[in-house]
């Protein structure tokens, strides 16, 4: 499973700030992230900026993934939700999960490799946390995911939002978000 997460309104706040003062923003707001990252069996790929690639059972088996990859999004909203970070900035954070096959490895040229993952399915994770802008939501999800997610009887509730072509593919791909 992939995790993709983004900061809401993330311009304005930088706008506003020093570069020395959002870098120790984004260092504040990424360790509370880490954290929930940690606790659920998550492997953070990346920072790009104020987004996080985070994938679930690519680096350590986890059959359990998707359900986890569901659990650290709720504890990432949890973590951005009952604080302020710096000087008393809110730090919402928005998340696309999807479960399928990946790849992991390192990439890029022979002195500057970079350990990640790619295919199909990351991509669409990457879109899904796009698309909370559009729908109003913070976390959303594949129906690859719910069902992986519950599979095992975790029982989260999720609300059907769409049927969407996520930018750069054909097939339709329907998504969910968590009721809570």
């Amino acid at each position: 499973s992939v995790l993709f997460t983004d900061i809401e309104g993330f311009s304005t706040i930088s706008e506003k700030v020093s570069p020395e003062k959002l870098v120790a923003l984004l260092n504040e707001y990424f360790e509370a992230v880490s954290a929930a990252v940690d606790a659920n069996n998550g492997a953070i790929t990346q920072f790009q900026g104020d987004a996080m690639l985070v994938t679930f059972n690519a680096i350590k088996p986890d059959p359990d993934h998707a359900a986890n990859a569901v659990r650290c999004a709720q504890a990432i909203r949890q973590a951005t939700q009952e604080r302020l970070f710096g000087d008393a900035a809110r730090m919402r954070t928005r998340c696309g999960i999807n479960t399928g096959n990946i790849v992991t490895g390192a990439v890029g040229a022979r002195n500057r490799l970079l350990y990640t993952v790619h295919g199909d399915e990351v991509n669409i994770a990457a879109r899904l946390e796009q698309l909370n802008k559009q729908y109003g939501t913070y976390i959303l999800a594949t129906d690859s995911t719910v069902r992986a997610a519950n599979a095992a009887g975790a029982g989260f509730a999720f609300r059907r939002v769409d049927e969407v072509v996520v930018r750069g593919r054909v097939s339709p791909t329907e998504i969910f978000t968590l009721t809570d």
